[in-house]
């Protein structure tokens, strides 16, 4: 099974790996969300960091893990992500290719 960061490698999708994290900027969140929705992978969650020069802060007030139960809608999880604080600049997107 490949690693999220060569699936997003693979997508030509913006990402880069610090910490041995593998993190997808803000502003590119909706479009992540949305490929990884439609190519039909399975989605645990996401977690929230603050990014700021070499140091990487984890929010685990918007991490939420859906392996348990069921991924919230595009439109929902477009609601959460505008309801996060500025000061959150990075996700790291948990899921798996379904290939």
């Amino acid at each position: 099974m490949a690693k999220r960061s060569e699936i997003l490698h693979r997508w030509n999708f913006p990402h880069w790996q610090r910490h041995g994290v593998t993190l997808v900027a803000r502003e590119n969140a909706r479009a992540c969300i949305e490929r990884i929705l439609e190519t039909g992978c399975s989605f645990y969650g996401y977690d929230s960091f603050i990014v700021s020069g070499d140091t990487i802060q984890p929010v685990m007030d918007f991490s939420p893990d859906w392996s348990r139960g069921p991924v919230p809608s595009l439109g929902e999880l477009l609601t959460q992500f505008n309801s996060h604080p500025g000061t959150i600049t990075h996700y790291e997107f948990v899921f798996e290719d379904p290939t």
